[in-house]
């Protein structure tokens, strides 16, 4: 028996309504929406001109799109999986943001 209608998961709390959309339930305090990037989607940026892409792991880069530097811990394809030099929440950076640290 099949239905139309989606299947929901009833978790009697109520849905976030903050203008961030973040999907969280915030009696919980649990916030679905990831800490990065943390680029506003009104910004516009341009990649740099000359992007470094980084060969090794444990190298230090710096993400334009974020304006924070980051370690390298993995790349897969065009994706760089960068961690904050103190240790933090990782995240992801298209390659073409990175450039050398000044």
């Amino acid at each position: 028996m099949t239905t139309n209608q989606p299947r929901t998961l009833e978790r009697g709390l109520p849905e976030c309504d903050c203008p961030a959309d973040c999907g969280g339930r915030p009696e919980l305090r649990v916030r679905l929406a990831p800490a990065y990037p943390s680029v506003r989607p009104s910004e516009h940026q341009t990649p740099p001109d000359l992007p470094h892409s980084p060969t090794r792991r444990g190298e230090l880069v710096f993400d334009t799109l974020n304006q924070r530097h980051g370690v390298v811990m993995d790349r897969y394809r065009s994706l760089v999986y960068l961690r904050p030099e103190r240790g933090g929440a990782e995240w992801d950076v298209d390659a073409k943001w990175l450039v050398k640290p000044a």
